[in-house]
């Protein structure tokens, strides 16, 4: 071996032999203290929960002290996380659990002073010891919440069982008028030929539904009819092929968002989404119509709504609202018959005032 490679390794061993007990002693020891405490009252009724209770100790050699169980894993855990070393005293920080009993389990808190982060599990029973001390070491050592630090080994029955309260909602039946307003390009003749034009239609709408309200949120599930408002007389249509809406169905579902929702009125605004079906009449030529003066269209699709609304005396078992609806179709109506039909997009509006009872 050459002079140049002993005194290099000469040099390696002796700084090995310098950095390595600093290295070694970088660790950061921790005290770990696990109590039982109590949930009960003392005798003259003050709380008794940060105090040790001191339970009789058992006579069958085999039950376990459940502060010295979990207080031993959570020791190995701690001395196994990298950088941190479990000892009995002169420790540099803390990290203390307290358990409280329950009738089946212990309720744990458990805080470390190096984050002065504290964790807590609502319920964990003695055969889920070796896989709490494991969460609840990485979750305090590294900072973390100890709902993060879940493995396939280590889930426990609090991570998968939970009592949901619920919200209760106020559930109202629903009646209400209104007008619709819808527009498009429709074949028209008004005593000469006939040519698509731009036409407004204002049927008559009527509902009935139910409206949920749940806080500050409201549904709305409800059918619809609507009944045309005008027609072209077919003795102005004597070559036929005049349009013109007769009736209209549909169903649908809103949400709502109430602004105010413990106020005596409210204003509301929300969307939603409804299918509807809707029939045209088209006048037959002159010739043809010993079967009826006319023939009919039907077609429908899905809507997409948005609304504002307004909802008062809403302290009253009966109370009202007025409300107003964008329908935006996602179809193009396109049908026809011998007599003439329709191809045009038809979005429309609903303006209506009803009652919640």
């Amino acid at each position: 071996m050459s002079r140049v490679l002993r005194v290099a390794l000469t040099g390696a061993f002796v700084i090995g032999a310098l950095v390595g007990p600093s290295v070694a002693r970088a660790a950061t020891t921790v005290c770990v203290d696990v109590q039982v405490k109590s949930w009960t009252l003392d005798p003259e009724g003050h709380s008794a929960a940060l105090e040790e209770s001191q339970p009789a100790l058992p006579p069958d050699p085999f039950a376990i002290d459940p502060a010295r169980y979990l207080g031993r894993m959570v020791r190995y855990q701690v001395t196994h996380e990298v950088g941190f070393e479990a000892v009995e005293t002169d420790c540099e920080e803390r990290l203390t659990v307290e358990l409280y009993p329950l009738r089946a389990g212990w309720t744990v808190f458990a805080r470390y002073s190096g984050h002065s982060r504290e964790e807590k599990v609502d319920e964990v029973g003695l055969d889920e010891f070796t896989a709490l001390a494991q969460r609840l070491a990485r979750a305090l050592l590294r900072d973390m919440p100890v709902s993060d630090t879940i493995t396939r080994d280590s889930v426990l029955e609090a991570d998968s069982e939970s009592d949901l309260r619920t919200i209760d909602g106020d559930g109202h039946f629903v009646m209400a008028l209104g007008t619709q307003v819808r527009a498009g390009e429709l074949p028209t003749a008004d005593g000469g030929p006939v040519a698509d034009e731009l036409r407004l239609l204002t049927p008559l709408s009527f509902q009935l539904g139910y409206r949920g309200k749940y806080q500050a949120w409201g549904l709305d599930a409800f059918v619809r009819g609507a009944l045309g408002t005008s027609k072209q007389a077919p003795k102005r249509n004597p070559t036929g092929g005049h349009v013109d809406y007769e009736a209209g169905g549909a169903f649908g579902l809103h949400f709502l968002r109430y602004l105010d929702a413990q106020g005596m009125n409210s204003f509301y605004f929300g969307g939603g989404a409804q299918f509807q079906l809707s029939v045209f009449s088209v006048i037959r030529p002159e010739g043809d119509r010993d079967s009826g003066d006319n023939e009919y269209l039907v077609g429908g699709g899905l809507d997409v709504d948005l609304l504002i609304g307004y909802e008062f005396m809403r302290a009253s078992s009966v109370h009202f609202f007025v409300q107003g609806e964008l329908h935006a179709p996602t179809y193009k109506f396109q049908t026809d018959v011998d007599s003439g039909g329709i191809d045009s997009y038809v979005p429309g509006g609903l303006l209506q005032i009803g009652m919640v009872f």
